[in-house]
């Protein structure tokens, strides 16, 4: 499908060149500028909340200073977007820019590292950052996709997440493509979208 082979492409480039626009038609009708922060922030947001109130959020902060922005100004534009439990991932965000800023310079994509360092990046959130900056490997394992798996949502274990893992990896490798395009395919025949 194009429109999966696209978003891979965004993916790529907002991971090689740290900004990329994402367009979501004919999904959506919004078109998101983002940079590997707003991606972070992007990805803490939509745990628990949807895809489509993490996407308004993204798109709020595409013309703000992130370096300069407060946890007040961060819960006000997630509750305006309609994400879910929106102080706590407001100090999650918070904590998240300063902690990038902090690794920058060195900076090399890490799921264990990113779950130990960052508030509010779980395996799940991790791996989302990390797909969306062109990783193909790691699986995004959402409800959509354990049940599609075969899995209980309720009760991932980091050992049963490596399991789901694993078995993804191998349908994908049966398939010859990546396991970000495999992640996109179900999502799209469980919700009929595309976005990220």
């Amino acid at each position: 499908m194009q429109a999966i082979k696209r978003r891979v492409r965004e993916f790529e480039r907002l991971g090689k060149d740290g900004i990329v626009k994402f367009n979501f038609r004919p999904f959506l009708d919004l078109e998101v500028e983002a940079t590997v922060e707003t991606e972070l922030a992007f990805c803490i947001s939509t745990a628990n909340s949807s895809a489509r109130s993490g996407l308004k959020f993204q798109k709020s902060l595409e013309d703000l200073d992130l370096s300069k922005i407060d946890v007040e100004k961060l819960e006000k534009l997630l509750k305006e977007a309609g994400v879910r439990f929106h102080r706590k991932k407001a100090f999650y965000i918070r904590h998240a820019l300063e902690k990038f800023a902090s690794f920058k310079a060195d900076w090399k994509p890490e799921r264990d590292l990113l779950v130990k360092e960052f508030y509010g990046l779980g395996l799940k959130e991790a791996s989302h950052f990390l797909r969306n900056l062109g990783e193909k490997n790691v699986a995004i394992l959402d409800r959509h996709i354990l049940r599609w798996l075969g899995y209980d949502h309720r009760s991932l274990t980091r050992k049963r997440y490596a399991e789901a893992e694993i078995k993804l990896q191998k349908i994908a490798s049966e398939y010859e493509i990546s396991v970000s395009e495999l992640d996109l395919m179900i999502w799209f025949s469980k919700t009929k979208m595309v976005l990220k």
